[in-house]
């Protein structure tokens, strides 16, 4: 910022007509500098938060981006418009940051497909809050059977039983693209009290893993083999 100069700093005008390319500029490298004082001071000399500038980020998406929470609150406190553009929330997960989720959340920011983004980027502990505290939230099969791998990953038997296990379309059923389900994968892992409570929900103890290939269907190993490898004798027991 010590380029621009304080001259930059005091010109700024609070009419959206006023700016100058050098102005707007100092603005965004404040933020990309995560230069909380700088980028307060320039708002209180009448930079126009509340507008997003033609062919400009919106300066709390790109506050988002640093994950400044206290620059984000800041922006929202002076009117930074957080209910035109969806993308702020899915942003705040893409860029791994609860705090900033959940704030804007709570402001009113839109969220509807924060549970899918959550899932998309594997942020387990942003999904399961939102699954448990923050509906209604956009989803599909392929989400809801993701999330159930992920849960499995994270060891989180207490989560799996708020899952819809026996309902059709179980996300029991879902496979991912290395030819995983929930008990291939509980099973691998060796996480026993997983593994029996899909079982319990009726998961397919002939589960086995598949896949897709350009040249057709490719199979792996079954959970039985999976569990004969991790010398699991009480799964394999409830396998056979």
């Amino acid at each position: 910022m010590k380029k621009f100069g304080i001259s930059v700093i005091i010109c700024f005008s609070s009419l959206l007509s006023a700016q100058t390319k050098q102005q707007i500029d100092a603005f965004y490298t404040a933020i990309r500098e995560n230069n909380f004082p700088l980028v307060k001071k320039i708002v209180e000399q009448g930079f126009p938060i509340k507008t997003t500038l033609p062919d400009q980020t919106a300066p709390v998406l790109a506050a988002i981006w640093k994950k400044n929470f206290p620059m984000v609150e800041y922006m929202v406190e002076k009117g930074a418009n957080i209910t035109v553009n969806k993308k702020l929330v899915d942003g705040a997960i893409e860029y791994g940051s609860p705090e900033i989720t959940f704030y804007l959340i709570k402001k009113g920011a839109y969220a509807k497909n924060a549970l899918h983004t959550a899932i998309f980027y594997e942020n387990f502990e942003i999904a399961k809050e939102l699954y448990l505290n923050h509906q209604p939230q956009i989803t599909n099969y392929e989400d809801i059977g993701k999330f159930l791998l992920l849960t499995v990953k994270s060891k989180d038997l207490e989560f799996i039983k708020k899952f819809p296990l026996k309902a059709k379309d179980s996300p029991m059923d879902y496979f991912d693209y290395d030819g995983y389900n929930a008990l291939l994968l509980a099973v691998e892992k060796n996480d026993t009290e997983i593994a029996k409570y899909l079982l319990s929900q009726g998961a397919d103890k002939k589960s086995r893993i598949t896949f897709e290939i350009d040249s057709g269907t490719v199979s792996g190993k079954t959970a039985l083999q999976m569990a004969k490898a991790n010398k699991n004798t009480e799964l394999i027991k409830l396998l056979k």
